[in-house]
């Protein structure tokens, strides 16, 4: 391996690092196992094909591409401890050259370890707030459970509040459909106010097959600040209406809940909304335990690349929270008038307060001496290839040097939490 260092700034270095065709062979070999045990080849038991012949088979740069990460990986941890860095942040990698025949070339560029100055943390004393279930918070959640065993039946009147309607609309702002402004067959039931306010009074008194057209204003703390205070036109037709029947709160209705009787319904699902709310007031005092730790410590220049890589990973956890309410993350951002560039210059100032926070647990962990134990990695490490049986490439992802690296840090915070929590949570 050929290592160039750079260091444009005390924050940050810049690797030039270049793999012989002798040195990557190896993990090319490794992957053409991979690959033939996900596909059979005939004549060879899964995974014993020879080398030549994976390749005449998906070809050489197939193999190089199911390798790329595993090399990058393996020779940057390598030039890492040759140049003895103290690194912060997963780098952010560039390939320079990829051919079949000729040696890897790629850049990184990493975040070096600031100085961290800690202030005197151990004073530092945070009350959880007790958890509190009520009688209304059961109350709540068996409404909720009815509401989710209601029996529905077709019917032939006007819509009435709790009547449960599919209904298809579009909404337009200066004649124009808005991004996301089109439903079909949209199902809303009336007076649960899962759309703006004013959208479902309209719907009262409207019969099956029915089409009216009306205005509304979009609230003026809209999500979608596009829309936020905008009168926006709105044509709905009601499709069907259903009666909603809820079943009443009974031992018999308890049973089919996995309850003996309604007293241990309620007890149990005072016992589940006790642990939520447990899991989230420990949340809540954990994070307020790091920033507290955070105000009081002082610190050197923090590399950009360690920002710019945490706010990515923010949008990404941001885009897979938007998806996962069903919507278009694309249209999202095109509602918005951004792209995702811009989003993450946005989080740049939440990232940074996480990046401090990271940079604390690590300084916290060098002076305590706390580390993962070999015996914790292998366990931990075991458990998740458990969760991903049968899926060689996650297998092979999570077998490598640099998860292996990744799964080490986790383990090390999560120790790192435990103690602080235990000196600072009362």
């Amino acid at each position: 391996m050929q290592l160039t260092k750079n260091q444009p700034k005390a924050s940050e270095a810049e690797l030039n690092i270049e793999v012989s065709v002798q040195e990557y062979q190896p993990f090319l070999e490794k992957a053409a196992n991979r690959l033939s045990l996900e596909s059979k080849i005939e004549g060879f038991r899964p995974g014993k094909a020879p080398y030549e012949l994976v390749k005449n088979r998906f070809g050489e740069m197939v193999i190089f591409q199911a390798a790329l990460d595993e090399i990058i990986s393996h020779f940057y941890f390598q030039a890492v401890k040759q140049e003895n860095l103290n690194t912060v942040s997963a780098p952010k990698i560039e390939v320079e050259k990829i051919a079949h025949g000729n040696n890897l070339i790629f850049k990184a560029l990493i975040g070096l370890m600031p100085t961290v100055k800690l202030g005197d943390y151990k004073k530092i004393k945070i009350i959880k707030e007790k958890v509190k279930i009520d009688e209304k918070d059961l109350e709540k959640m068996i409404e909720d459970l009815r509401k989710m065993r209601a029996k529905e039946v077709l019917i032939e009147r006007p819509a009435q509040e709790g009547d449960f309607t599919e209904v298809d609309f579009t909404v337009s702002l200066d004649g124009v459909v808005i991004n996301g402004g089109t439903g079909k067959k949209y199902p809303l039931v009336i007076g649960e106010g899962t759309m703006i306010p004013g959208f479902e009074d309209q719907l009262i008194g409207m019969n099956k097959d029915e089409e009216k057209n009306f205005q509304l204003k979009f609230p003026e703390q809209y999500q979608n600040k596009m829309l936020a205070g905008k009168m926006c036109d709105f044509k709905v037709k009601v499709l069907s209406v259903f009666k909603r029947t809820l079943p009443e709160v009974n031992d018999d209705w308890a049973k089919t809940l996995s309850a003996s009787n309604v007293v241990d319904l309620k007890s149990k699902i005072k016992a589940n909304l006790t642990q939520e709310q447990s899991f989230q007031t420990e949340q809540k005092a954990e994070m307020e335990m790091l920033n507290k730790i955070v105000e009081q410590t002082e610190f050197s220049e923090i590399p950009e690349v360690l920002v710019e890589n945490e706010a990515h990973r923010m949008v990404h956890e941001f885009e897979d929270s938007i998806e996962g309410q069903g919507l278009s993350f694309a249209d999202y951002l095109a509602s918005l008038k951004k792209e995702e560039k811009d989003l993450t210059e946005e989080f740049k100032a939440k990232a940074l307060e996480r990046v401090k926070a990271s940079l604390v647990i690590k300084e916290i962990a060098d002076n305590e001496k706390v580390e993962a134990t070999q015996e914790e990695l292998q366990k931990e490490t075991e458990q998740i290839l458990m969760q991903v049986k049968d899926n060689p490439e996650a297998e092979a992802n999570i077998k490598s040097e640099g998860y292996r690296h990744y799964l080490q840090t986790v383990i090390r915070n999560r120790k790192v939490i435990k103690i602080l929590k235990e000196q600072i949570l009362n």
